[in-house]
């Protein structure tokens, strides 16, 4: 039954393949691509050294870090300084989009100088280690502090992926079949589990949180959590001997990036109702590391550099009418100066969805009108606002949410 299925989803995926293909960014000749980061114009892509494009891609020129050639295996960017994480020597900062770098590593370990990611939450960026555990810095800082309390040194300080929820942070470590929660404020880490449908604990490698929902990826297939990563169940695709890698949000669409551990290829599958469902979106013959979603195309970094695939709007499939109501997390967040906001409702109704500042005082109401039942999007600009914590709640007759944004200027 298993050989059937993996037949059928490849003729699936071979009769999808003709619509569009697959295209290399051959002037990144590094084998492996580790990590990416779009801004703008600006596009920084990390593998055996630093590429970086002024041009949305269409020019690259390779550069190092303080004349250093070393892997980059995580990129992010926070107000005006753009992290860069290697393996082996730790991180390095630029206030300067990346014409010139400094090393930033006051307050890690020898073990924390191999990277794996970064985020932030609030003012607080959290940097995850290959061998070190977690660290956080202070945004007004420079020295970064040990966040590993009672994290288990021997099996929980080889980060496999970081993220942030509304009110906790999750760390997946090792292959001990573990995960760690941390509540926002609390002292200590929580040690948990997922189990598959057949009973087996299963390892993270990889996340993704829309704020309240968290998607978690691992050989078993996809799980999701609908309470900030606290329990987590099977939402299907874990039929074929392969492992999920990777997460990418476009929207409402989520795509989710399996690669075989035994071969050299991977697949992608999309999800239009945060994970109900599943389909087949393409098949590439490489190994997949990381999908990033940036200028209406899905981009892959793989142990044959880094390829991207024009994302297709005509082809995506209604969305299905929801059967709940539910207010995610805008996206982008922190933001500056556009963010979306999106909801769905489960009936027709009145709706509004209002913008508060941290004081109750109004900012904006962006609707305010009978709608039908569905998904919803909308664009909140903040051009006049001052940095700071804003507020946004959607009322649906007798439904009420209300979810915190953070404005970075």
């Amino acid at each position: 039954m298993k050989h059937l299925l993996f037949v059928l989803c490849m003729l699936l995926v071979f009769s999808y393949q003709s619509f569009a293909q697959w295209q290399k960014v051959d002037v990144i000749t590094s084998p492996y691509v580790y990590s990416a980061l779009f801004d703008g114009d600006d596009y920084f892509v990390g593998g055996d050294s630093l590429y970086i494009s002024r041009d949305r891609g269409s020019t690259w020129q390779s550069s190092t870090l303080n004349g250093q050639t070393i892997e980059i295996t995580a990129l992010f960017k926070y107000d005006n300084k753009i992290f860069a994480g290697t393996y082996g020597s730790g991180v390095f900062v630029s206030i300067n989009n990346g014409v010139s770098w400094q090393s930033y590593n006051s307050g890690l370990s020898s073990y924390a100088l191999y990277a794996e990611k970064f985020v932030s939450s609030g003012d607080t960026i959290f940097y995850a280690t290959d061998a070190g555990g977690v660290y956080y810095l202070p945004n007004s800082t420079n020295h970064w502090q040990s966040y590993n309390q009672n994290l288990p040194s021997n099996i929980a300080w080889t980060i496999n992926d970081l993220v942030v929820t509304n009110n906790n942070l999750i760390a997946s470590a090792g292959g001990s079949g573990y995960y760690y929660l941390r509540p926002k404020g609390s002292p200590e880490w929580i040690e948990k589990r997922i189990q598959t449908p057949q009973g087996i604990y299963t390892t993270p490698n990889a996340f993704l949180s829309t704020g309240d929902i968290v998607f978690s990826g691992s050989r078993f297939g996809i799980y999701r959590s609908l309470d900030e990563g606290n329990t987590f169940d099977s939402v299907g695709i874990s039929a074929m001997d392969m492992s999920v890698v990777s997460f990418a949000r476009d929207k409402n669409r989520i795509y989710a990036g399996y690669t075989r551990s035994s071969g050299n290829d991977f697949f992608v599958w999309y999800s239009d109702d945060f994970g109900d469902s599943w389909n087949i979106f393409d098949h590439q013959f490489q190994f997949l590391l990381h999908l990033y979603i940036y200028d209406n195309k899905i981009w892959a970094g793989t142990n044959d550099g880094l390829w991207y695939k024009e994302l297709e709007t005509t082809s995506i499939e209604p969305i299905k009418q929801p059967n709940t109501f539910n207010l995610f997390q805008n996206y982008p967040n922190p933001f500056n100066p556009a963010t979306k906001i999106s909801w769905q409702s489960a009936k027709s109704g009145w709706q509004t969805l209002i913008v508060y500042d941290i004081l109750g005082n109004e900012i904006a109401m962006l609707v305010n009108e009978e709608r039908p039942a569905g998904n919803y999007e909308i664009e909140f600009n903040s051009t006049d606002l001052a940095s700071g914590i804003y507020l946004y709640r959607l009322q649906i007759d007798n439904y009420t949410a209300t979810k915190k944004m953070i404005l970075l200027k």
